[in-house]
């Protein structure tokens, strides 16, 4: 692999997007709180893993001499299922907490993998391993410093289509085709575009983009064209796996990206849209049992039973590149709500990925006692989308615009960039959620005008802003940016109080009563150790939730109402904050209360 790629031609141009990504150019850091030790804990994690290790399956297939041992669960052959993302998450963590190594560790990696393939790009990889390698070798090329990576795509994506294609039926995955689902080709082929254009925007061949081409999903992306009239169902298939009809957007983002066509714009909106208000619990997580559900109550239905009420790791990871993608492209602010939600309550919510293995799955959401548990196999998917999330966390604080910088998300951390000649930075200080403010300090020599946006989460009641301690009089409409529009000089302040408090949100329109409780984006979950179930008066909507519980300390709500000594009703606390095999309660039935 030589060190050099040709540059892109102009005509890859892609479409300007009217925000711009921050995090991968090593400028923004979380500086402290659960995110900053979320990131470090996975660097030590997967660093830990020894390259042998994670080799041993391929060089053994190869005939190679394989040093030391299987690894267990899914990658006990080998670790094809979330190789490429272990690949992506170290390239993409190495720049994000600022950890060369970690991009170190991802080139050796990908270097042991490729003497295993014969000379022709002969992989052995399925459709599902190819996507996640293709993904982890664009991310060391785009982020990681070894544009070298770009090289091998080009053999891959020659070696994978003389091995199948849409014409060839290869795996168990299903299609949509007027209306009809049918066991055809590759197992999830509707995400492989994704990293093939990427690639090609990069600089790769253009057998690459030809490859990327094969594999639209238009007979689904296009049922997203046109919403529903008001109050009418939309018109999608469901009984879909959620996860990947999700993430198949990401390929349809990048057909935008490639092409232009605002045909493909409309359809990430909308298909955001779809997911966000008929798919989602409260927490931002979706599809119980793995699969999208019709508009018909199934939704509030499936808390009744189903223990894997959302496939959380890998469903953040799709929604994170959706609404990051609808962030840059629209600079729409209220495409940053989605992305909060799963922050604190998707990702943010689970057990860390541990060094031997145990991963975080599935989250539980059962009326009566639900519980954290690991996935019963070692090294699931989400072991590799787990890695991926947590590395992406510093690109969705910050981002820049022509005209200024957008303050995304409200965690302690710094950002630089580059303006008028000078260097700009903002340092965010802030204890959210467990306090309702949020100070941001503007560096820089001389004075500049430039437009500090901060977003109005949808969940904000009465956010404010000064700057310097004088009211700065700009509007703070939930879902849309706050902007603050003036010269800026060394050590101005603004000072957010953000608005959060207590919310009820229902589960479904057909189940008005089945509710969670939230503090700002941070869903509550309740003590279900010999405590009983929150029950409130109905209708809710007329309960003084002030008097209705009392706030302790940090986000610790306790009902007012009445229990039993044996059975008093157990506080609220954030669902991030319960440890695996506690049983806890997310949703309740105000109005009939169960226990099991």
């Amino acid at each position: 692999m030589s060190s050099t790629v040709p540059a892109r031609p102009a005509s890859r141009a892609v479409p300007t997007p009217v925000l711009r990504s921050l995090g991968y150019t090593g400028r923004v850091r979380i500086t402290g709180g659960p995110l900053a030790e979320r990131m470090s804990d996975a660097l030590e994690t997967y660093l830990g893993l020894a390259p042998d290790d994670v080799l041993h399956g391929f060089r053994e297939r190869a005939g190679l001499p394989a040093p030391g041992r299987a690894m267990t669960g899914w990658s006990s052959r080998t670790t094809e299922s979330t190789f490429g993302q272990w690949v992506s998450g170290l390239a993409r963590l190495g720049v994000t907490a600022g950890a060369p190594e970690a991009i170190e560790r991802a080139v050796e990696l990908v270097r042991g993998w490729w003497e295993t393939v014969p000379p022709g790009g002969d992989h052995g990889l399925s459709g599902y391993g190819i996507e996640k390698v293709v993904c982890g070798l664009v991310d060391l090329a785009e982020y990681g410093g070894h544009p070298e990576m770009l090289e091998l795509v080009a053999p891959i994506a020659e070696a994978s289509s003389r091995v199948f294609g849409r014409e060839r039926p290869v795996g168990d995955a299903v299609d949509f085709e007027g209306g009809i689902l049918s066991p055809t080709r590759t197992l999830e082929w509707y995400t492989l575009s994704e990293n093939f254009y990427r690639a090609w925007l990069l600089g790769a061949d253009d057998s690459v983009r030809e490859f990327a081409q094969e594999w639209h999903y238009d007979a689904y992306w296009d049922r997203f064209l046109t919403p529903p009239p008001p109050g009418q169902p939309w018109d999608v298939p469901v009984w879909l796996h959620a996860y990947s009809h999700l993430n198949t957007f990401a390929s349809a983002a990048a057909v935008y990206e490639v092409t232009g066509d605002e045909r493909y714009l409309r359809i990430l909106r909308n298909a955001h849209e779809y997911f966000t208000t008929t798919q989602t619990y409260a927490t931002g997580g979706y599809g119980p049992g793995e699969l999208t559900l019709p508009e018909d109550g199934a939704l509030g239905r499936s808390v009744e039973w189903r223990t894997d009420s959302a496939e959380i790791v890998c469903g953040t990871w799709a929604a994170f590149k959706l609404s990051a993608a609808l962030l840059r492209h629209t600079g729409e602010a209220h495409y940053g709500d989605w992305v909060e939600q799963l922050v604190y309550s998707g990702i943010g919510a689970v057990t860390p990925v541990r060094a031997s293995g145990r991963s975080p799955y599935y989250q539980d959401y059962r009326l009566g006692i639900a519980t954290k548990l690991p996935h019963w196999d070692d090294w699931p998917c989400c072991s590799g989308t787990y890695i991926q999330n947590v590395a992406h966390l510093p690109d969705l604080v910050y981002h820049a615009s022509d005209d200024g910088i957008a303050v995304a998300l409200f965690v302690p951390s710094t950002v630089e960039w580059e303006r008028g000649g000078r260097t700009w930075s903002l340092t965010q200080s802030t204890s959210f959620p467990v306090e309702d403010t949020s100070e941001i300090v503007v560096h820089g020599t001389g004075a500049e005008g430039f437009t500090v946006r901060v977003r109005v989460p949808a969940w904000s009641e009465g956010m404010t802003i000064r700057v310097n301690g004088e009211d700065a009089g700009v509007a703070c409409r939930p879902g849309t940016w706050a902007e603050l529009a003036r010269e800026w000089r060394d050590g101005d302040r603004i000072e957010i109080v953000l608005g959060a408090g207590l919310r009820v949100l229902p589960i479904d329109r057909q189940h008005p009563n089945r509710v969670a409780f939230a503090h700002g984006p941070v869903v509550l979950a309740q003590t279900a150790e010999w405590t009983s179930p929150i029950a409130l008066h109905t209708p809710w909507q007329m309960v003084d939730l002030g008097r209705a519980f009392t706030r302790e300390e940090g986000l610790v709500y306790r009902p007012v109402g009445p229990g039993t000594a044996r059975l008093p009703q157990g506080a609220l606390k954030p669902l991030a904050d319960y440890p695996d095999r506690f049983p806890y309660r997310v949703y309740f039935d105000l109005d009939d209360p169960r226990i099991v």
